[in-house]
């Protein structure tokens, strides 16, 4: 019976490692896929705005007289502006799935965890119970059998 709590003790602890470390590899993967998005994305959005940027002298080198060159910069400032906003855009979207599915994956964990914990309350809980019933059964017995001694004694 005391190798019961240990073990329970031991099995509780292991589990909640085993939860803590898929815990920290789920930590691992997203900042993983975060770091291969942002990567990604700063090469394609620099990638880019160099096409515009070239774009921008090619038409720079042919324009006429200054109502040429405004039109140009405006051109120029509408698609940075219009590109900063996709950008952002891609971004906030991408980073909205990431945390969904973060928050996903930790209610999922938390679910499994909880459910393992109640279970394991209602084992110590059953033990806890058997043990006090045989220390009543033992108490009762021990009454008896002092009660049984003195009668004896008295006869």
């Amino acid at each position: 019976m005391t190798d019961a709590p240990h073990s329970d003790a031991d099995h509780a602890v292991s589990q909640l490692s085993q939860s803590m470390a898929q815990a920290a590899e789920s930590q691992r993967l997203l900042a993983q896929e975060m770091s291969g998005f942002a990567k990604d994305e700063s090469l394609r959005f620099a990638n880019l705005r160099l096409e515009r940027n070239g774009s921008t002298l090619d038409k720079l080198q042919h324009c006429q007289g200054i109502p040429g060159l405004i039109g140009v910069q405006q051109e120029w400032l509408r698609d940075l502006v219009q590109d900063y906003t996709s950008q952002s855009m891609r971004v906030m979207t991408a980073m909205r799935g990431f945390t969904k599915h973060a928050m996903e994956s930790a209610a999922e964990n938390a679910s499994d965890n909880i459910e393992r914990m109640k279970s394991q309350a209602q084992d110590v809980m059953g033990h806890t119970s058997a043990a006090m019933e045989k220390t009543a059964d033992q108490m009762t017995q021990m009454a008896q059998d002092g009660s049984n001694f003195v009668q004896e004694t008295q006869h």
